[in-house]
């Protein structure tokens, strides 16, 4: 159609002369510039996909943020390519007279979208290094006969001859105490550039542990992945970067790698720490097991009392039926906060009685 219109308009120049050669030219040079701003707006179309494909590669590969000019340079570019899209479609059925006067106005949105283009090459990167930063402070309890355990984990944290440490012992004698007090040291070393909690607990799901992970490094992976594929790019990520990883509360045995959890060993000066009442499970991990032991009937009264308060010694009667209830406690730390807690302000006897 448009070679018969141009094969008329020609035909016309030949018979009416300058005039209408002018008006027939104009007529042309619209049709080819607002073909030429489509073409151009299908260039920054293509260069805002592959600018978006890019990012989302190094995203996730690890420890990196979009530059804000990259941020504000593809939003323009949004705006920019629905306005012109918009403005395209009102001009493509304008009467050819007003042609001549439009064509001064597309001839600018060209240059616009030139202009969109230039910016868009970034010759110093889509993307920069995020600053490392650790987790939070955890809120936890004082420790009480743990100190030395404590101190035995921290040693092989720092030292670089054991990369996989296993906390063990029956439920409630301390193990998560102990690692939220680590966790928390943690956060004042600069050994380690990310510290990592997660809880696992029963039944182990993999897809959601390595969800957990992501989750704590500020990272996210493809829900629609596979696990493997998940698990190479969490992989991938964590090369990146010396930290330590507390698995808390492992029930059963898994494998690190199916996770994305790269092994830790004196290369890489990585940590993983797993806490289960397991030895089984720690050892199939190939941890270092540290045993956490039940306190002592002394360090069971000093943590009741730490916790209820001291004047409740003040109570007649009452230092009797304090001790029973702390040796139905078992030595077990949980149990003994959790009592202590709830008769905290009590001073009837016959209440402590029945506790």
């Amino acid at each position: 159609m448009a070679d018969i219109v141009g094969a008329i308009f020609g035909a016309l120049s030949c018979i009416c002369g300058t005039p209408t050669c002018n008006c027939i030219d104009q007529h042309r040079k619209f049709n080819d510039d607002v073909d030429e701003l489509r073409r151009k707006l299908d260039s920054l179309t293509s260069q805002k996909q592959e600018i978006e494909s890019r990012i989302q590669e190094a995203e996730a590969r690890g420890e990196q943020m979009v530059r804000q000019q990259v941020q504000e340079w593809l939003k323009q570019a949004e705006e920019m390519n629905v306005k012109l899209r918009a403005f395209l479609e009102k001009v493509q059925g304008v009467k050819w007279y007003k042609r001549a006067c439009l064509d001064r106005l597309v001839c600018r949105k060209i240059n616009m979208v030139k202009e969109m283009l230039d910016k868009g090459s970034f010759p110093e990167g889509l993307v920069i290094d995020r600053v490392p930063a650790h987790g939070n402070i955890i809120p936890t309890e004082n420790l009480v006969g743990e100190i030395s355990t404590k101190e035995e984990i921290w040693r092989y944290l720092m030292g670089d001859e054991v990369g996989m440490i296993g906390v063990c012992g029956i439920g409630g004698v301390g193990k998560t105490t102990i690692m939220e007090n680590l966790h928390n040291d943690l956060q004042k070393e600069t050994r380690f550039q990310k510290v990592i909690w997660v809880t696992v607990s029963h039944p182990l799901n993999v897809f959601k542990l390595q969800k957990k992970i992501a989750d704590a490094m500020g990272k996210r992976l493809r829900d629609n992945e596979e696990v493997k594929m998940r698990a190479a790019a969490l992989m991938e990520i964590m090369t990146r970067m010396r930290y330590v990883v507390i698995l808390d509360d492992v029930w059963q045995k898994f494998s690190l790698k199916e996770v994305g959890i790269p092994d830790s060993n004196v290369q890489n000066g990585c940590k993983v720490v797993v806490t289960s009442r397991s030895i089984e499970v720690c050892s199939y991990l190939h941890c270092k097991i540290v045993k956490v032991k039940p306190l002592s009937q002394k360090e069971s009264l000093k943590l009741f009392l730490d916790t209820v308060g001291d004047g409740v010694l003040q109570v007649p009667r009452l230092e009797e039926v304090l001790k029973l209830i702390v040796e139905e406690c078992a030595d077990l730390p949980l149990a003994i906060v959790v009592i202590a807690g709830s008769m905290r302000g009590v001073d009837d006897v016959n209440v402590w009685r029945n506790a």
